[in-house]
């Protein structure tokens, strides 16, 4: 079991976040409301939305763990607290060659849940916690079924020499 996960180290160092990415991101405007953030989050099944000022320059997120933190638990209005008052700054982001296995640790580092994809300044795609869960059970899945194909196989050989063997036996 430990090769396995030795294993599945080296494919997370081996796979860029790129691969795993979502493509299509959401962006709303700092001057918008909490209450447009959620029903956007809601409509695009989605839990965060990169921000962006009025001349469309990306200068933030909005997550839905700020919505609730300082919306909701604070008992504010939705419609009545702007998207600039609520959002993170200094927005942290990942080339789309960093592996996953770093993109993970970082996330871990900084205690955030998704990172934006850039390149050249232009924002490519977003890796969130859950496509690094979904990315890694599935490398795992895999490699378990592999190694069990393996022990069959390896179960056929010996069976094979026994009856071989019993066969020249005789």
């Amino acid at each position: 079991m430990k090769n396995l996960f030795k294993k599945l180290d080296k494919i997370a160092t081996d796979i860029p976040a790129s691969e795993i990415m979502v493509k299509d991101i959401k962006t709303i405007n700092e001057t918008e409301t909490a209450q447009k953030a959620v029903e956007l989050m809601s409509k695009h099944s989605v839990s965060g939305l990169i921000v962006q000022d009025t001349t469309g320059k990306t200068i933030g997120i909005v997550s839905e763990g700020d919505l609730l933190k300082k919306v909701f638990l604070k008992k504010k209005s939705p419609a009545k607290v702007r998207i600039s008052e609520i959002m993170t700054r200094g927005l942290e982001t990942i080339p789309p060659e960093k592996s996953i296995g770093e993109t993970a640790l970082m996330m871990k580092r900084l205690g955030i849940s998704r990172l934006p994809v850039v390149k050249n300044k232009e924002i490519l795609g977003m890796v969130t916690k859950s496509d690094l869960l979904e990315e890694l059970n599935e490398i795992y899945r895999q490699n378990r079924r592999l190694l069990w194909v393996a022990a069959v196989i390896t179960l056929q050989f010996i069976i094979i020499a026994v009856l071989v063997a019993m066969l020249i036996s005789k």
